[in-house]
């Protein structure tokens, strides 16, 4: 059995936080609230977005009304991906090849540029959590087209994780994606840990 392979980033004040043009996600700020020597124990407080770090999108992140993070079922906590390259996708594997799997797992590392055919290929299949490496770029004119779909056909996304040096990745095994239980909210920070098998 090979080693996890931890691919989310760490949350502190350092961190990277998304900017655009007259945008910026909240800052991640910790705060000691108490301690041993005032309360007996240790408290900190977080502020922090949503889609901060190695996060989860909900479909509402894109799409008003969709469905919130209320709506991720937690069996998909845990279960087995089946890695996609960006830029050479195999749309033409047969409905057995994805038998069992939860999360496609979309390798974007790699110079590319998906076709909107190939996206849609994809988007047929039952898979109901999709885990992004790097930053899909697709050949249509609105650069957050993706992201809209992905969330228009009812996908959780995750995205944000360290793998830029983490070499080659399994093609299939177990995964982990552990968002936090947040109640008619866009999104939250996961953990994203994944292992060949």
């Amino acid at each position: 059995m090979t080693d996890w392979i931890d691919l989310s980033f760490d949350l502190n004040p350092d961190m990277w936080i998304y900017s655009a043009e007259n945008y910026s996600d909240p800052p991640f700020g910790a705060m000691k609230w108490t301690d041993p020597e005032t309360s007996r124990y240790e408290v900190w407080a977080l502020s922090m977005g949503t889609q901060m770090g190695t996060h989860i999108d909900a479909p509402c992140h894109f799409v008003p009304g969709a469905a919130t993070m209320d709506a991720f079922d937690p069996q998909y906590c845990f279960g087995r991906f089946r890695r996609v390259d960006a830029a050479r996708p195999k749309v033409d594997l047969l409905p057995e090849d994805w038998e069992g799997i939860t999360h496609l797992f979309l390798d974007a590392r790699t110079d590319h540029l998906a076709s909107v055919e190939d996206i849609e290929a994809l988007l047929k299949l039952s898979i109901p959590i999709w885990v992004m490496a790097g930053s899909v770029r697709v050949d249509h004119p609105d650069g957050l087209w993706f992201h809209q779909r992905i969330a228009g056909a009812g996908k959780f996304l995750v995205e944000d994780l360290k793998a830029e040096d983490t070499g080659p990745l399994p093609e299939t095994g177990e995964i982990i994606t552990t968002p936090l239980k947040l109640t008619g909210l866009s999104g939250s920070p996961t953990r994203v840990l994944i292992r060949g098998a």
